[in-house]
């Protein structure tokens, strides 16, 4: 059988040219550097999240790359895939662009989130051609800037300083945020535990899908220095029902984080093949 880990698809060949376009539409400007005023604006719990990680004093961040380790299943009680992930993420305009590889039933499969200022959309492939899902459309994309949202909580706090946000304290260890996007708006709410970590992030603006429950959370855990911030290094996506327990879908260990990152070290798909090994 041929090497899963080699196998570059149409998937991948997709993601390698959105990634060479996002980076010409958005390539890096002069960076500045995020001052303790920038976070005046901000609750008192999210300004202390984005100094417990470590932001003021570091660059701003306008594009960002994520290599991951997932456990992902179909299902309640359908069994765990090991994921390679391998993501990239403009700040500006924004964009995501999610790339997996894994094994279903002994075949190979590629998987693309794409979110763009031009709608979002999901593939997965079986052998790098045969669909299995493909979703897109307006709903679709609302749903999908909640991800971006989260991404840009948990893996690049630094961005929260933009007036794209709006802010609404709940307690002292809870506040809501609202992202405006275009005409995409949608909302969610910061946990943070009492030593200012954000520990949850919780939003019932992400349902799209037959199977999405009314209300999706990303438990946080075990917090490290990755260079660039202090972020979690663990995380579950979890949806949460009325009529049927929680589904945990998805279990997410970060190894690498890079912020600003020029256009020529960007990643190919190809560079999947090492997170996988790793």
């Amino acid at each position: 059988m041929r090497d899963v880990l080699n196998d570059l698809t149409t998937v991948a060949t997709h993601f390698d040219r959105l990634v060479a376009e996002q980076a010409t539409r958005q390539p890096l400007p002069h960076v500045q550097t995020v001052a303790e005023s920038d976070l005046a604006h901000l609750p008192a719990p999210v300004a202390h999240y984005l100094r417990r990680a470590g932001v003021v004093g570091r660059p701003r961040v306008h594009n960002f790359v994520v290599e991951m380790q997932a456990r992902l299943n179909r299902g309640p009680e359908q069994p765990s895939m090991d994921t390679a992930v391998l993501q990239v993420s403009f700040v500006d305009h924004p964009t995501r662009l999610f790339l997996l590889r894994t094994a279903m039933h002994g075949l190979p499969v590629s998987g693309l989130h794409q979110y763009s200022d031009a709608g979002a959309r999901m593939e997965i492939r079986v052998l790098g051609l045969l669909p299995i899902v493909n979703a897109s459309g307006d709903a679709f994309a609302h749903a999908e800037t909640v991800t971006v949202l989260n991404d840009f909580c948990v893996l690049a706090p630094a961005v929260l300083i933009d007036d794209r946000f709006r802010w609404q304290a709940v307690s002292d260890e809870a506040t809501t945020v609202t992202f405006h996007n275009g005409e995409h708006v949608v909302s969610a709410t910061m946990h943070f535990d009492t030593h200012g970590d954000l520990t949850n992030f919780s939003s019932t603006d992400r349902h799209v899908l037959d199977a999405d429950g009314v209300r999706w959370t990303t438990p946080l855990r075990a917090y490290h220095e990755f260079g660039v911030a202090r972020l979690a290094s663990e995380g579950d996506a979890i949806w949460h029902y009325d009529d049927k327990p929680d589904w945990c879908y998805g279990t997410f260990t970060i190894s690498r984080v890079r912020y600003n990152v020029p256009t020529h070290e960007l990643p190919q798909a190809k560079h999947l093949t090492e997170i996988a090994r790793s």
